[in-house]
């Protein structure tokens, strides 16, 4: 609170005649000095507060608050949601085709795949996604196994769905990049509104930590893949993808506190089609507990896998999706575990200066496939008409309820599925 007084007026003195009159001035003039002498030591000597000659002034709102940096930091919520691998391949890459126009035209449209999912995704505050193909240039095309390669569309249609955070680092982070497909896709994404990271042209943007806020909370990212398909690490550019490496991951994490509220680490780990994680999926996750990570995302197996808190050794939960499934892709001889994935959802909550994870649920999804069209659903939008025309799941006996109850078997009961 900053103190004012109002000015003191000096005593006029009355020069009059007479002994009467001359004492009364000397009575004013010793009234005068008492009074000031009293001023000085309630308002001069910091009685009430006033600072000190070298001290800072108290820094208090009128309402009595204190507004020091420690205290100004306002209670804040953040939504979030996460997905896994979208993973487009020839016969995605020839819908987006169509969609576009005329069919061959090499215009793609990849917005209606994700039409069905986009209000949970833009009505977070912030999304996450992990692009596992690069958008290598449409002179290459879309293209499939072993070597895929996405067209600069899928750009738009990752904004145009809402994601705001994208990571790249997979083992088909590098399938053209002795072509420049690296460098084709880091110019498409730098244009986008969105954080990227993962892979890199430069030391510089290897180097780099996108961080992004919401509501006054401050979020870090962070991705790796354990190696890429058909070189060894030596063999790429040092700065061209993220790989796990524990001393880099150490280093980055501890980075990344400095900058940010909160960290997210996606990791491109585990066993394809494997719905538990394996052991070194679990060492790793208590390796980044150990360095307080708040959320781990995982990618990789083609399935959904646990979702699980993870203790580190100060005491720091880290909430930890071993595998968000594929989120969009095509198998040539699909299983039950291929079609379902999952939306990561929890809030970010800032209470007296701290913030915690709230509210984590899983909402299972499904990966449609329909005549060569593809598209994304929650499984509690999913209708048996839907079913009805999957080109896979069309053959099983309820399929909805086995999705259902798959989610349950790998999920298990501590957190809320939204089914």
């Amino acid at each position: 609170m900053t103190h004012s007084s109002t000015p003191r007026k000096k005593p006029t003195r009355r020069h009059d005649q007479g002994g009467a009159a001359t004492a009364a001035p000397i009575i004013a003039v010793i009234a005068g000095i008492v009074l000031l002498f009293a001023a000085f030591l309630v308002f001069g000597s910091g009685i009430l507060g006033s600072p000190q000659p070298g001290e800072p002034a108290p820094t208090q709102s009128a309402g009595g608050q204190d507004d020091s940096p420690a205290a100004t930091l306002q209670d804040a919520r953040v939504s979030f949601v996460a997905v896994g691998d979208n993973l487009p391949e020839t016969s995605i890459g020839a819908y987006a085709d169509a969609c576009a126009g005329e069919a061959g035209d090499d215009l793609y449209d990849y917005r209606p795949i994700y039409a069905a999912v986009k209000p949970y995704v833009e009505s977070a505050d912030l999304a996450y996604i992990k692009q596992e193909t690069h958008l290598g240039g449409d002179e290459i095309g879309s293209r499939g196994w072993p070597s895929f390669n996405t067209t600069d569309a899928m750009a738009d249609a990752i904004v145009d769905a809402g994601f705001d955070l994208v990571a790249s680092a997979s083992n088909h982070a590098y399938d053209w990049g002795y072509f420049g497909a690296v460098e084709h896709s880091r110019s498409v994404w730098n244009q986008k509104p969105v954080a990227f990271t993962g892979t890199a042209v430069n030391e510089e943007e290897a180097q780099a930590i996108p961080v992004v806020e919401r509501n006054g909370i401050s979020f870090a990212l962070l991705d790796y893949t354990y190696g890429v398909n058909g070189y060894a690490q030596g063999d790429l550019p040092s700065y061209a993808v993220n790989f796990i490496d524990e001393e880099r991951i150490a280093a980055d994490v501890a980075r990344a506190h400095e900058m940010a509220d909160v960290v997210l680490v996606a990791m491109h780990w585990g066993t394809e089609n494997l719905t538990e994680a394996d052991a070194e999926q679990q060492r790793l996750a208590q390796f980044l507990a150990d360095l307080e990570v708040d959320v781990v995302l995982g990618s990789h197996p083609h399935v959904i896998g646990p979702l699980a808190w993870v203790q580190g050794a100060s005491g720091h939960r880290t909430l930890v999706a071993y595998s968000l499934g594929n989120f969009v892709s095509r198998h040539e001889a699909p299983a039950l575990e291929n079609e379902l994935e999952g939306m990561l959802s929890c809030d970010f909550v800032r209470e007296g200066g701290e913030v915690s994870i709230q509210n984590v649920v899983w909402t299972p999804l499904v990966n449609h496939t329909e005549e060569g069209a593809f598209s994304v659903y929650a499984l509690k939008d999913y209708t048996p008409e839907l079913a009805a025309r999957h080109t896979f799941l069309s053959q099983l006996d309820d399929p909805i309820g086995q999705l259902g109850a798959l989610t349950r078997q790998v999920i298990g009961e501590e957190f809320p599925i939204d089914a």
